[in-house]
């Protein structure tokens, strides 16, 4: 996925699992919420915005130090602690506040996260699905401020292919015409036609 990102031109990657050591790219490494917060004053600094395309590499780090402030705050060790559920609502307020202000950086914030397999049943019945690694609000928020949500995998014959046809094990699509209900290679002249 990294990989990808350094051949999108006009790309800021900001990394957050330190995988962009050995690429070559527009990139900047955050290691806090503090530094992220701080790479945000400097890109609202500038007189317009300098980046085509900021990615926000991985959106699960992200929300990790977002819960880790918010527990901190809250002087409890799991986010679960906080009373009435109110921990989830801060950490969802402050990832909406985190993408909404990169979003106003750029004129495409592309968000990248983990997927998470979740397998539910028993002998008889079992239903999988894949969907980003957080928690429930949390990620139903996330997705409904996205234009477009596309599945990255590789095909039977190995090519590297985006779905933006959601089904019944995964959740994708597109507001995107010429993405909605598709499957395409990834390509970045796929996703990105203007």
């Amino acid at each position: 996925k990294t990989t990808k990102l350094t051949e999108l031109p006009g790309c800021l990657i900001v990394d957050t699992e330190q995988g962009t050591i050995y690429l070559e790219g527009l990139k900047v490494s955050v290691n806090s919420l503090q530094e992220l917060q701080q790479l945000a004053g400097a890109l609202s600094a500038l007189d317009a915005p300098k980046y085509k395309y900021i990615a926000l590499d991985v959106i699960d780090s992200i929300a990790d130090c977002v819960e880790a402030s918010v527990c901190a705050q809250n002087q409890v060790s799991m986010i679960s602690e906080i009373p009435y559920g109110g921990g989830y609502g801060k950490v969802r307020e402050q990832m909406t506040t985190i993408l909404n202000t990169f979003k106003n950086l750029t004129r495409h914030l592309i968000v990248i996260g983990h997927r998470k397999k979740s397998v539910i049943g028993n002998e008889k019945i079992e239903f999988s699905s894949s969907t980003l690694d957080l928690t429930g609000k949390l990620k139903n928020t996330i997705m409904a401020m996205a234009d477009a949500i596309g599945y990255i995998y590789r095909d039977e014959k190995g090519v590297l292919m985006t779905s933006f046809k959601p089904t019944d094990e995964i959740e994708a699509g597109s507001r995107c015409e010429h993405l909605k209900g598709k499957e395409v290679p990834f390509e970045w002249s796929n996703i990105f036609i203007d």
